[in-house]
C-alpha cells in the first residue's frame, strides 16, 4: 500500500517518525507531506506541494485539519484517515475524512460531541521500544527523578520540587523515576522506570498494572480521577515508590508497542472508501491555518502574560520586603539617634560635673590652694 501521511508542519511530531518507520517495516511505501517549510527529520521521506508528490497514493493519513483539506483537494478520489491529536478536530465537512483515529477516550468523547459524526478507530498511542534504552535494576529508594514537565506553572513546579527535596530526591542525573504526562509517561514505561502522572491540569499518581487502563484511557493527562494534588499527597506518593513498578511498566509498554499500533493502523487504512467533496477546500485550508496560527499566538501571549503576572507578584513581594526592611532600618536609626542623644547628654553632664570639680580645686580666688597654707 502507498500511504501519504500529511501534516501542516513536521515539528513537533514525534508520532510521525514512529508510525512511518513501522509502516515501512511492514513493507508499505510511505511519503510524508509537510505543508509548511521545515527542517525535515532524517527518518522521514518528506515531499512538498510543488514536487515529488506521489501520483496516486492508496490512502492519506492526515495529522491535522490543514493537511486534510489540502490533500483532499489534491487527491479527491483518495480516501482519508485522520489522526486526532489533542483538541484539534477533523474538518467538519462530510466526505473529507472517512475515519478518525483516537488515542484515548478523552479525545474520543470530544470527537463524538462534534457536529459531524465520525467513525472512530481507537488505537493506543505508540512508543518505539527500539529507541528507548531499558533502565535495568532500580534502587529500593529513589535517588533521582526526571521532571518531564514542559510548560508547567511555577507554582506546581515549585510544589513538586519541594516534595522531591523533602523526600531526598534530586531532580537531575540518571533518573530512577519519571514525573510527567502523555508521551513522557509512555517513554518512561518503555524504559522500565516508575512513572508518575502529573501536570498543570492535575495529577493521577503512579502508573501500576491495576490503574493502567484507567490512566491510558485518559491519555495520561492527569485528569483521570478527581482530587487536588497537594504537597502532602505528593510527599506521600513519593514515599510509596516501589522499584517493582519499573519492570511492570516495561511489560505493559511491550504489550502495546509501536509495531502492534502499525498493524492495527494498516487494518484501519485498508477499510476506508473515498467520498469526493465539491467544496473550496484550499480556501478552507487557509482559514484553518490562520485559526491555528491565531491559537498559537494566543497561547504564547497567555504564557507571556502569566509569566509577566508571576514576575509582577515577585517584584511586589520584593518591594514589600524592601519596605519592611526600610521600616526596620528607620526604626533602628531612630533607636541609634536616641542612644546618641542620650550619650551626648551624658557627655554634657559629665563635662558639667568635671567643670564644677575643677572650679572647686581653684578656690574662690581662682588659685590652687597651697598645702603649706
Amino acid at each position: 500500500m502507498e500511504i501519504l501521511v500529511g501534516t501542516q508542519a513536521l515539528e513537533p511530531r514525534p508520532y510521525l517518525v514512529t508510525v512511518c518507520e513501522h509502516l515501512e517495516r511492514l513493507g508499505h511505501e510511505v511519503h510524508v507531506f509537510a505543508a509548511e517549510e521545515t527542517s525535515p527529520a532524517e527518518e522521514l521521506r518528506v515531499v512538498g506541494t510543488g514536487h515529488r508528490l506521489p501520483l496516486a497514493p492508496d490512502v492519506v493519513y492526515a495529522q491535522d485539519a490543514y493537511a486534510a483539506l489540502l490533500l483532499a483537494d489534491l487527491y479527491p478520489l483518495t480516501p482519508q484517515l485522520f489522526a486526532l491529536h489533542d483538541d484539534w478536530l477533523p474538518p467538519q465537512l462530510a466526505g473529507i475524512v472517512a475515519r478518525v483515529v483516537v488515542f484515548d477516550e478523552r479525545t474520543a468523547a470530544r470527537a463524538r460531541a462534534a457536529a459531524l459524526p465520525q467513525e472512530l478507530v481507537r488505537l493506543r498511542r505508540p512508543v518505539d521500544l527500539g529507541r528507548v534504552v531499558e533502565r535495568g535494576a532500580l534502587p529500593e529508594r529513589p535517588r533521582r527523578a526526571r521532571l518531564a514537565l514542559q510548560g508547567l506553572s511555577d507554582y506546581r513546579l515549585g510544589l513538586l520540587q519541594r516534595a522531591c527535596a523533602d523526600a531526598g530526591i534530586e531532580v537531575d542525573g540518571d533518573p530512577d523515576l519519571v514525573i510527567g504526562r502523555r508521551l513522557a509517561v509512555l517513554e518512561a514505561m518503555a524504559a522500565g522506570l516508575p512513572a508518575y502522572v502529573y501536570g498543570d491540569e492535575g495529577g493521577d499518581g503512579w502508573v501500576t498494572p491495576e490503574r493502567y487502563e484507567l490512566l491510558e484511557a485518559d491519555g495520561f493527562s492527569g485528569r483521570a480521577e478527581p482530587g487536588a494534588t497537594t504537597f502532602d499527597r505528593l510527599r506521600a506518593d513519593l514515599d510509596a515508590y516501589d522499584p517493582a513498578m519499573g519492570p511492570a511498566n516495561r511489560e505493559l509498554a511491550v504489550a502495546h508497542d509501536a509495531r502492534r499500533h502499525a498493524e492495527e493502523l494498516v487494518a484501519a487504512l485498508g477499510a476506508i472508501e473515498p467520498h469526493p467533496v465539491d467544496a473550496p477546500l484550499r480556501e478552507l485550508a487557509r482559514l484553518v491555518r490562520l485559526e491555528a496560527l491565531a491559537s498559537r499566538r494566543a497561547e504564547a501571549a497567555t504564557a507571556e502574560a502569566a509569566a509577566a503576572g508571576a514576575r509582577r507578584l515577585e517584584l511586589e513581594r520584593e518591594l514589600a520586603q524592601s519596605r519592611q526592611r526600610g521600616d526596620e532600618l528607620a526604626a533602628r536609626v531612630a533607636e541609634l539617634e536616641q542612644a546618641l542623644a542620650a550619650a551626648e547628654a551624658r557627655v554634657e553632664e559629665a563635662g558639667a560635673h568635671r567643670g564644677r570639680g575643677v572650679r572647686g580645686l581653684l578656690g574662690r580666688e581662682g588659685r590652687v590652694p597651697s598645702s603649706e597654707g
